[in-house]
């Protein structure tokens, strides 16, 4: 039913709400980017839930179906992670991953940057996709790119920074191997990005 409603907005309407979605994850990822500059490190801004929203948000106001899909398949899974992290120790008082205890640990308006960012991106980008009306059924491809792009900066930065938990797991009750970064790109491309763009493109 509410899909069907969506579909039917008129097209003036619509696109002025893109608009707005569109800016308004600009202005939070501009937002975000520049406290990981000035509060964290600008090494951060290659974690992707630091500089994916404001690829997704330039996507829409250029309404590239392809690209919005392509980085929403990409950051799905481990933004619904920090998400469910972050609500869990807000509802039960406990950690899943303990992805969020960072946010927990040290009040700020970078915490309240990353946590208004985590929760606002999917459901944005989902209504984004359903608005444009594309089907993307091949955008996993620019996921990969985007994947294959990162891997560089992960393997510089080393194990410390550890971006996008590429090197090793970030949570305890992963196991760690030696062919752990190849095993870990080979599960999240197929178990997670492929099954999620195919869900987007049905939209």
């Amino acid at each position: 039913m509410i899909l069907k409603t969506l579909r039917k907005i008129e097209l003036r309407k619509r696109n002025i709400i893109l608009n707005i979605i569109g800016i308004s994850l600009i202005i939070i990822s501009l937002l975000r980017i520049f406290t990981v500059i000035n509060y964290i490190t600008p090494i951060h801004i290659f974690w992707m839930c630091n500089h994916i929203p404001l690829i997704i948000g330039i996507s829409i106001l250029f309404r590239s179906s392809f690209l919005l899909t392509a980085e929403t398949s990409l950051l799905f899974a481990g933004d619904l992670i920090w998400c469910a992290d972050f609500l869990t120790k807000l509802i039960f008082n406990k950690y899943i991953t303990g992805s969020t205890i960072n946010i927990f640990t040290d009040y700020s308006i970078t915490s309240a940057i990353s946590i208004i960012s985590h929760l606002c991106i999917i459901p944005l980008a989902i209504l984004a996709i359903i608005l444009i009306k594309k089907s993307e059924p091949k955008a996993w491809k620019g996921s990969l790119i985007h994947m294959i792009i990162l891997i560089p900066a992960s393997i510089y930065f080393g194990k410390f920074y550890n971006l996008n938990c590429f090197l090793q797991p970030c949570s305890q009750w992963i196991l760690n191997f030696n062919l752990y970064p190849i095993i870990a790109f080979i599960i999240y491309l197929f178990i997670f990005v492929i099954p999620i763009n195919k869900i987007l493109a049905k939209l």
